[in-house]
């Protein structure tokens, strides 16, 4: 039997990645602008503070980039249906325990097989269950819309 009264866990557009990635985006900009300044106190350190800098913008914009880009891509998926969607009861599911080193939290649903962790920014979408109005919970009946693997809407009843 399909429930009839959806409510809406997650949804990337409503609830976003996080401070932990703008966090990270703040602190590279900051070091971006800190670094020129420390650059004109310190000319004898120049050479060394400016490669260190092009490589902070580099390595910095490509991991940053990525962590936004995933999550726009998501948003922009969902928003124009370009996601997956799988329907039914949650099997095998496994909460994360973070006293695990590396464990993530895990669930099946309609055979499509959902893994993230809250450590792992890169993918742009759910990263943990932990302040869901609903737990999650084998036999919960979800609706889950996907990209690739990532969730990017998740409803249950």
């Amino acid at each position: 039997m399909t429930p009839t009264h959806w409510i809406t866990l997650y949804d990337v557009s409503r609830d976003g990645i996080g401070i932990i990635p703008w966090s990270f985006a703040v602190f590279w900009i900051a070091a971006i602008i800190a670094v020129p300044l420390a650059v004109r106190k310190r000319s004898n350190r120049r050479g060394a503070l400016s490669i260190w800098l092009a490589l902070w913008v580099l390595l910095g914009g490509f991991g940053l980039g990525n962590v936004f880009y995933q999550y726009f891509a998501n948003i922009h998926a969902l928003k124009t249906g370009a996601c997956q969607m799988v329907e039914g009861p949650i099997a095998g599911f496994h909460p994360q325990d973070h006293r695990r080193k590396g464990d993530s939290e895990q669930f099946v649903v309609g055979g499509q097989a959902f893994l993230y962790s809250s450590s792992n920014l890169a993918g742009g979408g759910l990263r943990s269950s932990a302040g869901f109005s609903i737990p999650l919970r084998d036999g919960l009946y979800v609706k889950v819309w996907h990209r690739n693997g990532v969730i990017c809407r998740l409803e249950g009843d």
